[in-house]
């Protein structure tokens, strides 16, 4: 019964763990995300060679972006603000494409 009991704790503690990491992922990496995407506006007065190196490193920070979504936690406190990062992503995303072309 004890080892029933501890592996229980184990497995709540485990998942405390796993709340509290994710919501402090989330609050610290998606703001900083935010602040380093480039907005259309600036994309378009960009020079080309200059959007380049901007778009690549949208596009990585654009990565970070796609694995919170896979996060149930994430989605259920931050949706709203991982939807708007989301869709402003797949902009940056097809700009991306459209530079490097066929």
């Amino acid at each position: 019964m004890r080892r029933l009991a501890l592996i229980l704790l184990l497995l709540i503690l485990g998942a405390g763990a796993w709340v509290i990491w994710s919501d402090r992922a989330a609050r610290a990496a998606l703001p900083e995300i935010a602040a380093r995407l480039p907005s259309e506006e600036a994309l378009n007065a960009m020079p080309l060679d200059q959007t380049v190196a901007t778009l690549k490193a949208a596009v990585a920070d654009c990565q970070r972006v796609a694995r919170f979504k896979w996060n149930p936690l994430t989605r259920l406190c931050k949706g709203d603000a991982l939807k708007s990062l989301s869709e402003h992503c797949e902009l940056i995303d097809s700009r991306h494409e459209a530079l490097q072309g066929p």
